[in-house]
Formats: structure tokens, C-alpha cells, sequence
């Protein structure tokens, strides 16, 4: 089955700070909903001691920086022309002990395959992710990636959507039809333009429990309140009058 990797503290850091209580709350109703992976950001907060979930630091290829060894796993994130130096960090993270990830950003415009189907150590990585950066991607351009790269010899693809033309679900569930090992969600769908990927929807999807995600909606992530009614709504199967109700807690 996919798993789910909570990026919220990563995407969200773009447009917000966070505070330890958040950060606490989300990475609890992460570990709670059963999720897989949760993504600190870009180095580990200090508030983040110990986690019942395996916990990811990304890196930027442009400024590799030294990863606490608090951190389960790397995401290394670059550009089509940052790929050769991206390997190598990818090489170098595996030999220091950590699950790694490779982070394909702008993957429309990814033009090297031929140096990546001639890597030889593709086995160190858990997953090879590609990104719809800009949010502009059809399900067609995800199984086009999604092709190429299993073309390359991966057998193990993730997917990151981002929501500018409201395609993100979408998106996502095509890449989970293709067979992703992952895909990437937020609270609320926070993230820089567009957003990301809602994960109390992909949670309904899984057949989760999405309810404590509402409630954390509520107490840290609530800046529209038509939108967060909306999602309510849609989520429960109730007519728009009862969802005031809903809003306030009677039946969560």
C-alpha cells in the first residue's frame, strides 16, 4: 500500500512559522493517523526529542548542509542540472546511516534520464520522488513521469503535488494507481502558492480517520473559514446547514 508522508512543517515553513506546541500537535496526529513519514523540514526542531514515526530532514543540493543524526531519513531535493552533485549527496547521507530519498523538482523538465538509468546505486535509495513544482500537471504528465523513471530501473517512484490548478488530488491518485511507494500531503493543504495535497482528504481516501486533523484545522491551521467549512461538508456527506454543527464540534 502507498504510504503517506506528512510534509506540513516543510511546505508550511514557506508561507509560516511554527511554534513547539504546533509542531508537537501535528507531529502527533501524524503519528496517530499511522502515517509513515514526517518530514521536520529542513533541519530538525529541538522541540522534536523522540517520534513513534520515522522522521525527514530535506536538503537543498544548491546548500548541503550536515543532518542531525536525530533525523531517520534524507530528502535530497534539486534541479535537473543540480542531479550529478545530488547523487553524490545521496551517496554520502546513505554512508553516514540514513534512509535516503532523491527529490526531482520541476520533473516535467528533467531531460537527464541517461544519467540516471546509468546509476549504479540505485538500491540505496528507499524512493525516487518527482515533483509537480509549479502545480501544472495532468494525470497524464504524472504517468508520463512515472514511466520514464520506472524506464530508468526504478522500481520504487513517489510523487509530491502541489494544488495551483486544484489537481493535486487527482494527481496523487494517479501516481497511487501507478503503484507510488509515497506520496506527500499537508494540514489543510498548507504550502507556498497553491498549496499541497490536503491530508485530511487523502486520509478519507485511505479510509483513515481524518477527525483529529479537523481538530487541529481548527486550533492552529484556520484562515478561511468558508474553505475549512467547505472541506467539512465534503468530507462528512452533510447538506451545507448542518455543517455549523459540525463546525462546532457535535459530531467530532
Amino acid at each position: 500500500m502507498t504510504k503517506i508522508l506528512d510534509c506540513t512543517l516543510r511546505d508550511g515553513l514557506h508561507v509560516r512559522d511554527f511554534n513547539d506546541e504546533c509542531i508537537l500537535a501535528v507531529l502527533n496526529a501524524a503519528e496517530n493517523a499511522g502515517l509513515q513519514y514526517f518530514e521536520a523540514g529542513y533541519k530538525m526542531p529541538e522541540s522534536i526529542q523522540s517520534a513513534k514515526i520515522k522522521t525527514v530532514i530535506m536538503v537543498d543540493t544548491k546548500n548541503i548542509q550536515p543532518v542531525s543524526k536525530k533525523a531517520d531519513c534524507v530528502r535530497v531535493a534539486c534541479y535537473p542540472h543540480e542531479i550529478e552533485k545530488a547523487l553524490e549527496a545521496v551517496e554520502n547521507f546513505h554512508n553516514q546511516g540514513f534512509e535516503v530519498f532523491l527529490h526531482l523538482m520541476t520533473a516535467d523538465k528533467f531531460d537527464k534520464y541517461d544519467i540516471l538509468k546509468n546509476w549504479k546505486n540505485k538500491n540505496i535509495l528507499t524512493s525516487i520522488y518527482f515533483a509537480d513544482s509549479f502545480g501544472s500537471f495532468m494525470p497524464e504528465d504524472v504517468e508520463r513521469v512515472y514511466k520514464k523513471l520506472e524506464n530508468c530501473g526504478f522500481d520504487k517512484i513517489s510523487f509530491h503535488a502541489h494544488d495551483n490548478l486544484h489537481l493535486a488530488f487527482t494527481n496523487t491518485i494517479k501516481a497511487i494507481e501507478l503503484g507510488a511507494y509515497s506520496v506527500d500531503a499537508t494540514v489543510f493543504g498548507i504550502g507556498r502558492g497553491g498549496g499541497n495535497l490536503s491530508l485530511e482528504i487523502l486520509l478519507k481516501y485511505f479510509g483513515k480517520d481524518y477527525h483529529p486533523y479537523l481538530d487541529l484545522i481548527k486550533k492552529y491551521f484556520l484562515n478561511d473559514e468558508q474553505k475549512f467549512e467547505a472541506r467539512v461538508g465534503g468530507l462528512e456527506n452533510v447538506h451545507p446547514l448542518k455543517v455549523k454543527q459540525l463546525y462546532d464540534g457535535i459530531y467530532f
